[in-house]
C-alpha cells in the first residue's frame, strides 16, 4: 500500500459503531419476570388495604441485579436504554391487578346481593331487569376464561391513549412526571451515566449519547430515594438527589437481601403461628374494647416499609382519619344504637356506619380536586392557542422519526382496543353494545385529566375518575348496580393504563430511549399480565376467603356502595348523613387551603383522601404505615445521607418480602398446610385457629 492510501485511511472518518439494541428479548422477558413478581405482590397488598405500587423503582432495580448476576454468561452488557424497556414492561404486569379491577370491582362482584327488580331482597330471586334498568343480579362469578377476557377488555385501551399526549405534556409543558424522572435518575445512576441535563432536547448530542450507552460497566452505585403512585393516596415522590458515584454497592444489596429475608420469615412464621401477624396487646392488657375495635400491633415489616414510601404527611394523615373514625365516630354511633351490628359488619356495624363518612369524604375531595385541575387545564388551553412555539418544540424531539409513535400505530390501536372491550364486556355482563363503548369513551375524555395530574403532582386521580363514571352511569343505564360498576372498572382501567404509560414515556425521554420501543414493551407487558393477574387472583381466591377477615377488600365496599347510592338501591346508614356531610364539607376546603398556600407550607394541609383510606380500613392496617411514615421523616432528619442512599432499599426489601412469601402461603393453605400453634390468641381473635 502506498503512502498516499494510507494516509487516507488514517483521515477518512471513522463510522461510528452501531447503537446496542433498546428492544431485546432479554430486557421483555426480564420485565415479564420482574412485573410478574410485582403483580402477585400487589394482589396481596391491594385485597387486604387497597394498596397498589407502580413498582417503576423496584423494577428498574430488581432488573440491574438480575443482569449484573447474569454479567458473566451474557455475550454484551445489560444497558440503561434496556434498563428503561424492562421496567417498562414490568410495570404494565405490576399494576394490572388495580388496572383490571381485581382488588375493587372483581370482589365488588362477588359482594352483589339477590334481590327483585323493585330492590327489595326477595328471598333470594336474582335480579331481574325491568325495561332498561337492573339492580343487582347476585353474587357474580366469574370463570378463569371471562376473569382472563375480563382483563383483555381493560388492559390495552389505556395504553393507546398516551403516545398522542407526549409531545403536549413532555414536550410542549414539560411536566416533571416525578416517578418517571426518578427512574430516570435511578437508571441513570445504577449504569453510571454522566449526571447532565436531559431537558435539553438537542438531538447534536444523539451521538454522544451513544458513545456514552457502550461504556456502560453494569455496576450498581448508589441509590435515590423516591416513590411510585398509589391507588387512593396522596403519596408524594421524595426528593430526588444527586449522590457519589463513588459509594460501593455491596451494602445496599446486602441491606435489600436481609431485610427482604427479614420479611420473608416473618410472614412465613405467621402462617403457622398467627398470634406473630396481629397481637390483641389490649386483650393482654386487660382492656378488650381496644381489640374489638381493631386497635391491635401488628409488627408487619411490608406494611412498616409501605410507611417509609409514603411519607410523613400521608401517614399523618391516615392517622388523623384513624383517631377520628375508629377512635370517635364509630364508638359513638354504636352507642348511640345507629350501629347495632356486629362492629366489624359492612352492612349493620359500627365498621359499615363508617364506611359512609368516608365514601363522603372522597366523594368531596375528588369533585374538589378534579374541577380545580379541569379548571386549571382550560387556562393553560387558552393561554396555549397563543403560543406561537408549537413547531419549534415538534422539532427539539430528541426522538427520531423511526423511533416515535405516529398516529397510524396508536389511532388503530386504540379503536381495536375499544371495541374488544366492548365486544368482550357487553355479553359478559348483559350490557347493550353502547354503554360500554360510552364508558370507553368517558375514559378517554378523563384520561387527558388524569395524566396532566400525574405529570404536575405524581398523583393520578383514577378514585374520583371512577366515582364520577359512576355518577354518568346512575343517568346512562340507572338502576343498573353491574353495568355501574363496570362502567367505574373501565374509567379508572383508562386513567392507570395512560398514567402508567407516560410515566415510563417521561423516563425514557430524559434517557433517550426510543417511545417505540416503551409502547412495544407496554403492550408486551400487559399480555403477559393478563395471565399472570387470573393466576395470581385464582390462587388467592382459592386459599382464603374475598372479602373476609385476611383480604377485606375495603376498596370492593367503597365500589359497592358508591353504585347502590347513585342508583337509588342503597339505604343511609342511621344518622350517619349529617357527620358525612360535615366531613365532606371539610374535605371539600381542604383542597382550595392547599392550593392558596405556597410549596413550603402545603405539607401542613392533611390529605382528605389519606384520611379517608383511615377510616375505611381498621386500624391494625393502618398503625404500621404509621410507624413507617414516622420513621421516613426522623431518618430524613436525623440521618439524611443515609435516607438518599438506602431508605428505598429497606422499603423494597420489607415489601417484596411478605408480597413474594405470600405467594408460598397461599400454596400451603390451598394445599391444608396453616397454623401449627395458636397460643395466645383469644377465642375467634386469630384467622384459621380453631
Amino acid at each position: 500500500m502506498s503512502e498516499t492510501e494510507t494516509t487516507q485511511l488514517q483521515t477518512r472518518p471513522q463510522t461510528p459503531p452501531p447503537a446496542p439494541p433498546e428492544l431485546t428479548a432479554r430486557a421483555l422477558g426480564g420485565g415479564v419476570v420482574v412485573g410478574g413478581i410485582l403483580c402477585f405482590s400487589n394482589m396481596y397488598f391491594g385485597l387486604q388495604t387497597g394498596w397498589v405500587t407502580m413498582g417503576s423503582l423496584q423494577s428498574a432495580l430488581l432488573g440491574f441485579g438480575m443482569f449484573k448476576a447474569l454479567g458473566p454468561y451474557l455475550a454484551t452488557p445489560f444497558t440503561a436504554k434496556e434498563n428503561v424497556v424492562l421496567q417498562t414492561t414490568a410495570v404494565a404486569a405490576a399494576t394490572m391487578p388495580l388496572c383490571g379491577g381485581f382488588v375493587g370491582i372483581i370482589p365488588a362482584l362477588r359482594l352483589l346481593s339477590p334481590v327483585g327488580g323493585d330492590g327489595d331482597n326477595n328471598d333470594g330471586v336474582v335480579g331481574v331487569r325491568v325495561g332498561r334498568t337492573m339492580m343487582d343480579m347476585g353474587p357474580i362469578e366469574l370463570t378463569t376464561m371471562q376473569l382472563f377476557g375480563w382483563s383483555c377488555a381493560l388492559g390495552f385501551f389505556g395504553v393507546f391513549m398516551a403516545p398522542p399526549l407526549r409531545r403536549q405534556v413532555i414536550l410542549r409543558e414539560k411536566l416533571p412526571f416525578p416517578s418517571g424522572t426518578a427512574t430516570a435518575e435511578i437508571i441513570r445512576q445504577l449504569h453510571r451515566l454522566p449526571n447532565e441535563d436531559r431537558r435539553s432536547n438537542k438531538k447534536d448530542d444523539d451521538e454522544e449519547e451513544d458513545d456514552e450507552m457502550e461504556k456502560i460497566d453494569n455496576e450498581m452505585t448508589q441509590l435515590v430515594s423516591s416513590i411510585d403512585d398509589v391507588e387512593d393516596s396522596t403519596f408524594r415522590p421524595m426528593e430526588v438527589s444527586p449522590v457519589s458515584s463513588s459509594t460501593s454497592p455491596a451494602p445496599a444489596w446486602r441491606l435489600l437481601f436481609l431485610c427482604f429475608a427479614f420479611s420473608a420469615v416473618y410472614t412465613l412464621l405467621g402462617n403457622f403461628v398467627p398470634i406473630f401477624k396481629n397481637i390483641p396487646l389490649g386483650t393482654y392488657l386487660g382492656v378488650p374494647a381496644l381489640t374489638a375495635w381493631s386497635w391491635t400491633l401488628q409488627p408487619s415489616p411490608s406494611y412498616f416499609g409501605q410507611g417509609l414510601i409514603m411519607g410523613p404527611k400521608t401517614a399523618v394523615s391516615m392517622l388523623l382519619g384513624t383517631i377520628v373514625g375508629w377512635g370517635i365516630l364509630a364508638p359513638m354511633a354504636k352507642a348511640e344504637g345507629w350501629a347495632t351490628g356486629p362492629i366489624n359488619d359492612v352492612g349493620t356495624g359500627a365498621r359499615g356506619w363508617l364506611l359512609w363518612v368516608s365514601l363522603a369524604i372522597m366523594l368531596a375531595d375528588s369533585a374538589v380536586s378534579l374541577s380545580l385541575l379541569s379548571a386549571k387545564v382550560l387556562l393553560q388551553t387558552i393561554r396555549s392557542s397563543n403560543d406561537g412555539n408549537h413547531r419549534v418544540e415538534e422539532e427539539l424531539d430528541p426522538a427520531p422519526p423511526e423511533q416515535q409513535i405516529t398516529w397510524q400505530t396508536w389511532l388503530p390501536g386504540l379503536l381495536l382496543a375499544s371495541l374488544l372491550c366492548t365486544a368482550i364486556l357487553s355479553p359478559m355482563f348483559d350490557m347493550p353494545p353502547l354503554e360500554p363503548a360510552i364508558a370507553v369513551l368517558f375514559s378517554i375524555l378523563v384520561a387527558v385529566l388524569a395524566v396532566r395530574a400525574l405529570g404536575e403532582t405524581d398523583l393520578n386521580p383514577v378514585s374520583g375518575i371512577g366515582k364520577v363514571s359512576q355518577i354518568l352511569f346512575a343517568i346512562v343505564s340507572p338502576g343498573n348496580i353491574v353495568a355501574n360498576l363496570v362502567a367505574g372498572a373501565v374509567a379508572e382501567a383508562g386513567a392507570i393504563g395512560a398514567g402508567d404509560m407516560m410515566q415510563d414515556l417521561q423516563c425514557g425521554h430524559l434517557l433517550r430511549a426510543s417511545p417505540r420501543a416503551q409502547f412495544i414493551a407496554q403492550l408486551v407487558g400487559t399480555a403477559a399480565s393478563c395471565v399472570m393477574v387470573v393466576a395470581a387472583w385464582t390462587l388467592y381466591s382459592s386459599a382464603y376467603e374475598i372479602p373476609g377477615p385476611e383480604f377485606p377488600a375495603p376498596t370492593a365496599l367503597i365500589w359497592l356502595d358508591m353504585a347502590k347510592v347513585v342508583n337509588g338501591g342503597g339505604h343511609l346508614a342511621t344518622n350517619v348523613l349529617p357527620t358525612a356531610i360535615g366531613a365532606a364539607a371539610i374535605a371539600a376546603v381542604l383542597p382550595f387551603v392547599e392550593a392558596c398556600l405556597p410549596s413550603s407550607r402545603k405539607w401542613t394541609v392533611p390529605s382528605a383522601m389519606a384520611a379517608a383510606i383511615g377510616m375505611y380500613v381498621t386500624p391494625n392496617w393502618t398503625l404500621p404505615r404509621v410507624a413507617g411514615g414516622l420513621a421516613n421523616y426522623a431518618w430524613k432528619r436525623w440521618d439524611p445521607e443515609g435516607a438518599e442512599r438506602y431508605m428505598i432499599v429497606v422499603a423494597s426489601g420489607f415489601v417484596l418480602g411478605e408480597g413474594l412469601t405470600s405467594i408460598a402461603n397461599a400454596g400451603l393453605k390451598s394445599a391444608g398446610v396453616s397454623w401449627v400453634w395458636c397460643g395466645g390468641c383469644p377465642v375467634g381473635f386469630c384467622s384459621g385457629c380453631p
